[in-house]
């Protein structure tokens, strides 16, 4: 049966979920609806990535300060605001919400960011 280009059309958002570290609890799925990127857009991301990564680069001999650390957060925060369109949670999904998870949940960023580019492939983790 034919099928034409617009049956593939992606959908603008797409529900995933990301496998968040919760401390005394291990791994728990958080439920997102992700926003769609095509291909320009992922390379963008791609470097936003990159330059955030590159930015808050810490070593041992320098660690980043309390206020690098709070920016640090910030911005991860706008930049799953352009990944995700929604949470799970009751609480708004927001800049500031969601820097306050990062606080609490250090490794909730790459756990989202993992997640966004899992749903977003249609890549499987776990049977």
């Amino acid at each position: 049966m034919a099928k034409s280009l617009a049956s593939f059309a992606p959908t603008p958002t797409f529900k995933g979920a990301a496998d968040v570290p919760v401390a005394g609890k291990g791994p728990q799925p958080l439920g997102l609806t992700f926003r769609f990127h095509d291909t320009e857009a992922m390379k963008a991301l791609s470097a936003e990535f990159t330059a955030l990564q590159d930015k808050y680069k810490a070593t041992a001999e320098a660690p980043l300060s309390d206020e690098q650390e709070k920016d640090m957060r910030t911005d991860q925060a706008k930049l799953v605001m352009k990944i995700v369109s929604a949470w799970e949670f009751t609480d708004e999904f927001s800049v500031e919400n969601i820097t306050q998870f990062f606080v609490t949940h250090a490794f909730a960023f790459g756990a989202i960011v993992t997640g966004f580019f899992q749903a977003h492939s249609g890549a499987k983790t776990k049977n």
